[in-house]
This record gives structure tokens, sequence and C-alpha cells, in this order.
């Protein structure tokens, strides 16, 4: 497999001059004697529980042009409360064989073979190096035709050794992929290599799409033939096109400290040199569609809040001017492209006492937004804009009868309990001990009367530092309204008016991810109320099917999260948002 990648790889130009791995370089610029050694089953007899090392990886050193890189193929197997693989031995799984060795590639190619991309911790330029891993191995598979079997996407990275067909170890597959460049640091982790590589993965798969709609998509033949470099690549298809700009790039960037947006420059410059610039409004138009337009920037690799732009020169852009409107009218609110409002950067606002507008330019297209205000929750949506369209964007957005803004107040299990009340998907509440039967009361305003219940919205996100399993899963809502002798103090007050799906928040195996933490809207029968109460029926760890129970074979290891998994993941439970609306 490391030989294939080699050959794959020469013809797209890693060679022995631009510092490969090969036993001899046959007289030609650069070091021989270094071939990509590889140690299969790494660490499978000594490894595994109960401290698990050696499992559930894969990893890959590159050292300067002259020694021999190594990569570490690791077996692979569910751990409690940290992450639920099959039994499998991870040298059969080419997507992350091929991934490894790319970072060889990469790391020598970009600024030379003895700087490594992005000098190690998470960054931008790190998140790339975990990018154009998945990209190229994914790639390679494609251009030979290798399809996976048991209904696995082709284009999720890890697919076998994760035992999950959609996405694999990814939150998103190449191949549907909603992130943008306002998103980075959205995940769980917070700003992270492998989460943030995700956005360069959904811009570049959209690039290889489009020049696959300009190009064409080939044949079998013409596909293996490209891959063997015996058909020009003037004459190949879109994705080898794009595969090629991708190699050419890497040259043309001067450091491994390069920002995500250095890279687009040095795409574009790569297009301009191999095929004249003929792609040049294509490769704009795409990076505009995912926030790398015109306007966007970025202070440095280390910005986890860099400012995004969905404008092209090469497009006729929509003029859109966002509104609030409803009960919103008037007050400050956010709006974000995308599915994440957690650490991701807005791109308008309404709160005339900020520098960012409430109008902006954005290539046509259909989009997803959320728009947050105190006092008023989240609200998604989509919107599509045509070109040269000039449109309002109103969004009606009711008030949330749960927020501290509103003037409610919360009391019961855990802390902190503003958390759950604040508009905010970045903050969390937390309760430790059972799961089970945590919860909080809101007290609505109670200047008010009774006001009608008709609807929740709850984010089981977490963020940087929490444990994955410790999200919540299922929950129940109850209500109690104040009025004679009811002060709403009592337990037997309360009245239960909903108990969710046990799968509100619907996390498989690997593990949770952030996809499926994210606010979601849930209808609750309509009632009157003056307390509102959120209850704990479940977390990820004691609700999730897939990891209950033994899931292995292993005598030494007990796999049941509940019971084997560490207290972060079977005793707490976290909640990031719980909000309250009469329609």
């Amino acid at each position: 497999m490391h030989n294939r990648m080699h050959d794959f790889a020469y013809k797209l130009g890693f060679t022995e001059e631009t510092w490969n791995a090969q036993v001899s370089n046959f007289g030609k610029p650069g070091l021989g004697g270094d071939p990509e050694h590889g140690n299969a089953q790494k660490g499978g007899i000594v490894g595994g529980p109960p401290a698990f090392q050696s499992r559930d990886n894969a990893n890959q050193n590159s050292p300067p042009d002259g020694v021999s890189p190594t990569s570490n193929m690791f077996l692979w197997q569910p751990i409690a409360g940290s992450f639920y693989a099959p039994c499998v031995d991870g040298d059969f799984d080419m997507s992350v064989i091929g991934h490894e060795y790319t970072h060889m590639i990469s790391n020598r190619m970009v600024a030379g073979p003895n700087q490594n991309l992005g000098g190690g911790g998470n960054s931008q330029s790190g998140a790339m190096g975990e990018s154009w891993s998945d990209l190229d191995a994914t790639e390679y598979l494609s251009e030979y035709g290798y399809v996976p079997v048991d209904g696995e996407n082709p284009t999720a990275v890890g697919a076998y050794v994760t035992g999950e067909p959609k996405a694999g170890i990814r939150n998103y597959p190449l191949n549907s992929n909603p992130l943008n460049y306002s998103d980075v640091g959205y995940d769980t982790a917070g700003f992270e290599v492998h989460s943030d590589g995700e956005i360069w993965n959904a811009v570049n798969w959209a690039i290889r799409q489009a020049m696959i709609d300009r190009y064409g998509a080939g044949d079998a033949a013409l596909q293996q033939s490209c891959a063997n470099g015996l058909t020009p690549v003037t004459s190949c298809p879109g994705n080898r096109r794009w595969i090629q700009l991708v190699y050419d790039a890497w040259l043309l960037m001067a450091t491994g400290d390069v920002t995500m947006l250095d890279a687009r420059d040095a795409l574009l410059a790569a297009d301009a040199v191999r095929f004249a610039g003929a792609n040049r409004d294509l490769l704009w138009n795409v990076f505009a569609r995912y926030g790398f337009g015109k306007g966007a920037s970025s202070n440095g690799r280390f910005d986890q809040d860099p400012t995004p732009s969905f404008e092209s020169d090469y497009a006729n852009n929509a003029t859109v001017s966002f509104k609030a409107v409803g009960d919103a009218d008037g007050h400050p609110v956010q709006l974000f492209v995308g599915d994440y409002q957690a650490r991701a950067v807005p791109i308008a606002d309404t709160d005339p006492a900020t520098a960012l507008p409430a109008t902006f330019k954005i290539v046509p297209g259909t989009y997803t937004f959320i728009a947050r205000g105190d006092g008023f929750g989240e609200a998604r949506f989509s919107a599509s804009f045509v070109p040269g369209q000039v449109r309002d964007l109103p969004v009606n957005m009711p008030r949330n009868l749960a927020s501290s803004s509103s003037g409610a107040t919360a009391t019961g299990d855990g802390s902190p309990l503003g958390n759950l009340i604040d508009d905010n998907e970045a903050t969390r509440w937390v309760a430790t001990g059972d799961p089970a039967g945590k919860q909080v009361t809101v007290r609505l305003d109670p200047s008010l009367p009774a006001q009608q219940i008709a609807r929740v919205e709850v984010s089981a996100m977490i963020g940087p530092g929490d444990n994955r399993f410790s999200a919540l899963r299922q929950f129940q809502v109850l209500t109690c309204e104040a009025k004679g002798a009811v002060d709403c103090s009592q337990d037997g007050q309360f009245t239960l008016i909903y108990t969710s799906a046990a799968d509100a928040f619907p996390s498989v195996a690997p593990r949770p991810r952030a996809p499926e933490l994210i606010t979601r809207s849930f209808d609750v029968p309509k009632t009157k109320a003056t307390h509102v109460r959120f209850r704990v029926v479940t977390n990820q760890c004691t609700g999730g099917p897939d990891f209950a129970g033994e899931q292995d074979s292993d005598p030494r290891a007990n796999t049941d999260c509940t019971t084997a998994g560490p207290a972060s993941a079977a005793q707490t439970v976290r909640t990031a948002e719980f909000q309250v609306f009469s329609k």
C-alpha cells in the first residue's frame, strides 16, 4: 500500500527532486536511503486494556529528506466511554494508510523537507495537513476505482476501522459537508486539527466537483490512465486536474506556518502556472461559497476566529440585508452562515454598536443560517439567492420565554444554571452523579401572567475539555402554573407534558459528534405555565445503545459505558441550551 501511494504521488510531482521517500534516487536530486517504513499491528500484543495503548489510532512521523519516515497502523476495538470501534486491523483500511502516508508528502513538499507542516499543535496549517491527507487518500481510491463494500460511503475516511459507514472517523464525509471558514473551532473539542481540517475538506471537495462539472468525470479506463500518468493532465477529468493543483500548490508555499487563506492563494497560483489561470473564476467562486471570499482575513495560523467572506469578483453577487422581525425587531441579533453558532464567527448583525454591518454580499446559491439574540434564542433556516439579487433577509424571532434576558431565572441541580438559559450554545450547564433525574426549573418572567408553552429548543452541544459521552441524549419537560395555593415549589405540583424520543440527540458508534448535538426544536403539547422544568433522562453514555453492554469478546475489557466508562462520561451530564417558545 505504501508502494502504491508512492507511485500515485510520484506521477503528481512527489519525485526525487521534491524530496520523496525511496531507497535510491537513481542519481537524481534529493537524498535516497529513506524508504517509508510501516509497522503493521503496532503494539498489537503489548497494547490494549487496561490502558488501551496502541489502539484506535494511526500515525506518521516525517523526518527530513534522507531519513526514513515511519507510519504505524494499530488494532482497533471499543473503549468504554471513549471510542467504540469494531475489533479490526487498521492495516486493512487504505483510507487510513493513505491518509498517514500523505502526511509525509505534505510535510516534505510544503516549505521543503526540513519543516513539518504547522510545526505541531492546533493551527489552520495543521488542520489542512489532516485535510490534505483525507483528500489524497480518497482520491487515490477513487481514481483506481476501489469501491467500498457494505454500503460504505466512498468518501468516508476510516469507515472500515470505525465501523461507521456514512462519515467514518470524521463529523462529515467529504461529499456532504456544510462547514465553512466561519466555523473554525466549531467542534466539541474547539480549535482542533482533525475537525477544523473538515472545513478545508468541504471547500476542496466542492472544487473537485466543480472541476468535474467543467471537464467531465471520464470513465474508469481514463481515470486509471491518468492515475498512472499515461494521459496528460490537460486531457484528464476534472478530479485529476484538481488533485494536480493540490500537489502543485504545496510547492508554492514558502512556509509551513500557512493559513487556509495562504493555501487558497497557492491553489490559485498553481492554476495560473499549470493551466494559465483557466479555472480562476471557478476557484474564486467556490472559495467564496465556503467563506474564503475576497474579504476573508486571518491573523495567522493560530487564529481561531478568522473573518469569513462569501463574496467573489467572478460572480454576480447577491446583496443581502439581514433584518430581525417579530419580537426581536429592534434588538441586537447576530447572523451566522452554516449550522454552528458556538465558537463560530457571524457574518452580520443588527446591532448598530458593532462594526459588523447588517448588509453583506454573497455568491448566489442556497445556504443555511442561524440567527441568535439575547432573549430570542436561535432560529435556524435556509435561504437561496440568485445572481445580482438585492433583497432583505427577514428572520422572524419569537421571544425565548426561558431566557435570562427575558426575565427568567433558574434553580435546581448542577451549575452554572445561567448557562442553560443564556441563548448561547457556547456555554454549558453540567450536573454530576447519575444523570437520570437531574433537573433545572425555569421561572418565567414573574411580571407576566402564565405563558402558553408550545415548543422547546434544546442543545446538547459540549465544548473543549468535555467528555463527548456526557452530552444529553433524552430529556423531559414538566410545567406548573402558579395560582391560588399552588406556588410551584413542590415536585407534585409539576405535570409531565413531554418526553423526548430516546434518541433525541441520536449519536451512534464510534462516538457522539457535533452535528448530532447542536440545537434541535421539539413541539410540546400547548400548556399554560409560569414554571417550566427541564429534566434529564439519559446522557449519551447511559442512553446510547451503541455504548451499552459488551461490544467485543476481549476478556480483559468491559466496554459498557455506564459501568466501565470514566466518571466524566457515566456520572456527568451536560446541556448547552433550554429554550421555551409560545409558537
